[in-house]
């Protein structure tokens, strides 16, 4: 019996999209997977590269950079046109997607081409809920949509009533149609499932956490305690003017290493400042990454909940890769946070968005750090239960159950 086949489509690179590599890999071992993204920037094309080889992946990554120009400049122009014309076609479902993502055009014009059938389609992240939907009827097989990010809720810059109306209607009228959804926080999950009234389909939560065997165990005997933080990319509006001038005062007693794409401007204006205490590492492949984490003693986790309603409901990747690696938790007061160290109690502790917050918690972590390390194994051993091994049997039985 051949196995059934699955497309899973990307708004971003499979590499800035841990969430949806772990989905891949627990489907492999099941189906065959091809994958659809899109690539926005190189340094992450290059991190692709790796993940193709060491997973055998079956990956077409589509370019929304100038080059190739012709692809750019008729996506960007089919982009606004879409965007001029919006007003008067509001209720049109696919001149709302192109209005509201370029990205959603090159998607769905990719997925138009192919000429595969497939058994099933996953979505992941906004820009590729709309190709999946289309790809769903043109084939009539299900679709599932995984929503990272409650998107009616980020900071959106350009015509942002506009917008919001656009990715709510989005919302309305595609989650609807999927055979099941999937939400990477409780809160998102519940901002989301609210705009859908009663026409709500099959839904759980599955954490941004990774394989447990991705990590290691390792004490830390330094002078110095050491602090991690990492992102996509090193710049300004993630939290870090928020807590590096914090670190300051204890600049003999501290450490911290922002790993990540940094922004040259970001460094210059802000940075240079602090960068007696500051180490800094370059993007690093996710597993790399979370076997260097041991290393350390404590992990950032800093989120400004005034940025936008996203900031404060959803859980990032990085607060689940702390966890893993036993590392102490150092999270800002955003919603999402704050219920995560509720339930788990010992993982750290929460800071109010201050400056003098923050100084208070690093005084007491400081105080605490014979103990805290002490604790890392029983943090890391706790750390086993919010492993992706429990969160991909929710998937199995999902895929089971409609294949």
């Amino acid at each position: 019996m051949s196995k059934k086949k699955f497309l899973y489509i990307l708004s971003g690179n499979l590499s800035t999209t841990p969430r949806a590599l772990q989905s891949i890999k627990t489907a492999l071992n099941n189906y065959k997977v091809d994958i659809i993204g899109v690539n926005r920037n190189n340094i992450w094309k290059e991190l692709d590269k790796k993940l193709v080889n060491e997973n055998n992946l079956n990956y077409k990554l589509i370019s929304l950079q100038r080059k190739p120009f012709f692809q750019w400049f008729f996506c960007s122009i089919i982009h606004k046109i879409a965007k001029l014309i919006y007003p008067f076609f509001s209720k049109n479902l696919k001149i709302t997607a192109y209005a509201s993502s370029k990205t959603m055009f090159l998607l769905n014009n990719e997925i138009l081409k192919t000429i595969k059938k497939y058994d099933f389609v996953i979505a992941h992240s906004y820009s590729s809920f709309y190709p999946a939907y289309k790809l769903s009827k043109i084939q009539n097989i299900p679709f599932s949509v995984d929503i990272e990010d409650f998107h009616p809720g980020e900071n959106i810059s350009t015509t942002p009533k506009k917008e919001i109306a656009r990715r709510k209607f989005l919302l309305k009228n595609i989650l609807p149609k999927a055979v099941y959804l999937t939400f990477a926080s409780p809160l998102i999950g519940k901002h989301s499932l609210e705009l859908l009234n009663n026409n709500i389909p099959e839904n759980f939560l599955v954490n941004n956490c990774f394989s447990q065997n991705e990590f290691q165990f390792d004490e830390n005997k330094s002078e110095k305690v050491k602090f991690v933080w990492f992102s996509q990319n090193i710049s300004s509006g993630r939290g870090l003017e928020l807590v590096i001038p914090a670190f300051y005062s204890f600049k003999e007693k501290v450490e911290i290493t922002l790993i990540g794409n940094l922004y040259s401007d970001f460094y210059e204006k802000f940075l240079v400042n602090y960068s007696e205490i500051l180490k800094f590492e370059k993007p690093l492949p996710q597993k790399e990454l979370n076997l260097k984490l041991s290393e350390f003693d404590i992990g950032l986790a800093i989120e400004v909940s005034n940025i936008d309603i996203n900031k404060d409901i959803a859980l990032s990747n990085k607060i689940f890769a702390y966890a893993q690696s036993g590392l102490y938790i150092l999270a800002t007061n955003t919603q999402a946070q704050k219920l995560f160290i509720q339930d788990n109690h010992d993982l750290g502790i929460i800071c109010e968005q201050n400056t003098l917050s923050v100084v208070n918690q690093i005084e007491i972590i400081i105080n605490d750090i014979e103990n805290i390390r002490k604790n890392k194994q029983n943090r890391y051993n706790y750390s086993k239960k919010l492993a992706w091994e429990n969160e991909s049997k929710k998937l199995l039985k999902m895929w089971n159950s409609i294949l």
